[in-house]
């Protein structure tokens, strides 16, 4: 079994999909906590990177500062996408893209 999957992470989500299926928010849930999960994943490719190739101290501090511009424009990009363009629920996406965040934290902790 791979213990790198985000298994809290995909837990939580799928229970805030579960949730706001009930109010009829479900497709907004799923996008907020799919956000997330591609957030996780560009997080575990840039960490990834960095432990396979040698660089400065000071390149690896511009590749970690690179990785969170984009992972943050990726985020409010797709959020804002999600919000206007595909016209889903605000409160069920935000909500539960932020249980997703949660949940990736909970997993790294606990990965350790």
């Amino acid at each position: 079994m791979n213990s790198k999957l985000p298994k809290i992470q995909i837990a939580v989500i799928l229970g805030a999909i579960a949730y706001f299926s009930t109010l009829g928010a479900g497709e907004s849930a799923a996008y907020g906590g799919l956000v997330s999960l591609v957030n996780t994943w560009l997080v575990d490719r840039h960490t990834n990177k960095q432990k396979t190739t040698t660089m400065s101290a000071q390149a690896s501090v511009g590749m970690m500062a690179y990785s969170v511009i984009m992972r943050m424009a990726m985020v409010v990009g797709l959020t804002l996408a999600g919000y206007f363009h595909l016209e889903l629920k605000s409160d069920a996406l935000i909500i539960s893209l932020i249980l997703g965040l949660i949940g990736f934290l909970m997993d790294k902790v606990l990965q350790k």
